[in-house]
């Protein structure tokens, strides 16, 4: 079949051969350009028990849905001593994590050790992958950790409770945790579209259980929500992405039909994000409709 690109009073049919892709494919993303989540590893780590979740020795860091996801993905400790990046994504292929776009940065082969010291097992129940320091007041017993369930990483003394051959012992334990984070290079005021000079990574101490940004990636060109000053952590929760859209800009509205592309004029009812759901108007029919801004002036109506 042949496709023709016909223009018609501003109606411009584009062939959709670049649209026959897949879009719920997992992809690897080594330049992480495009990519939906992030996942470090550093060359060794080390779990308190097997199976372990990916988030217990991954750094994951983008769309909160991706990362939750890929998160809870379980991995056993490997026989050989390490993991690959294949084989991290063989396993998501298995657990059915499907339409995510990963950047990967790890070296080829990951070390992977069991402990059974107090502060990985505290960093499983809390799927924390940086550092927590440990204090227990008094022995630590050798059984199994019963409860609690899981412990909220910025918690500063927990109560552990170790079946202990039948026997139920419990221990109180101080706790102090650590991570890298982004912190303010300088005073930002609210408003700021983030540079990378506007930062510096710190090992910063976390005294709540707050997203904080651990890496460029999740703070560059978003915008503060609140202002900040010089040595703070950038809370993710106060980043937002600036809006490239406002009320009364023109834009292209966008029909995706089987062969084509169509593109018609329109004005904007709203402002947005990329991604955000907006309100245009069709300047030839006068229609309202609905659809999701994919870029600068382009919106896409189903």
């Amino acid at each position: 079949m042949e496709l023709k690109r016909i223009s018609l009073r501003g109606v411009v049919f584009l062939p959709l051969f670049l649209f026959l892709l897949s879009a719920f494919l997992l992809r690897s993303d080594p330049a992480g350009a495009s990519a939906d989540i992030s996942v470090e590893i550093p060359p060794a780590v080390t779990v308190a028990s097997s199976p372990f979740s990916l988030s217990e020795i991954a750094r994951l860091s983008g769309d909160p849905e991706g990362v939750e996801r890929a998160g809870a993905l379980t991995l056993a400790v490997p026989e050989k001593g390490f993991i690959t990046r294949e084989e991290i994504v063989e396993a998501m292929t298995k657990a059915g994590i499907g339409g995510l776009r990963i950047r990967f940065a790890m070296p080829p082969e990951v070390a992977v050790s069991l402990s059974r010291d107090l502060s990985s097992r505290i960093r499983a129940l809390a799927r924390w992958p940086w550092t927590v320091d440990t204090e227990p007041l008094g022995p630590v017993p050798e059984g199994e950790i019963i409860a609690p369930l899981s412990v909220s990483p910025g918690t500063g003394s927990v109560t552990l409770k170790f079946d202990d051959g039948g026997t139920v012992k419990s221990l109180a334990v101080r706790l102090s945790w650590s991570q890298p984070a982004m912190v303010a290079a300088h005073p930002l005021d609210r408003g700021t579209i983030l540079a990378p000079e506007d930062m510096v990574l710190q090992t910063v101490r976390v005294l709540r259980s707050q997203a904080i940004a651990s890496g460029p990636e999740e703070a560059v060109g978003r915008e503060l929500q609140k202002s900040l000053p010089a040595g703070d952590p950038i809370p993710l929760n106060i980043l937002a992405v600036p809006p490239i859209l406002k009320r009364g800009d023109p834009v292209l509205i966008v029909f995706r039909r089987k062969g084509f592309l169509i593109e018609v004029r329109g004005e904007a009812l709203d402002g947005g994000a990329a991604g955000d759901l907006v309100r245009v108007r069709n300047l030839q029919s006068r229609a309202v409709l609905r659809g999701v801004l994919i870029g600068p002036g382009r919106v896409e109506v189903q």
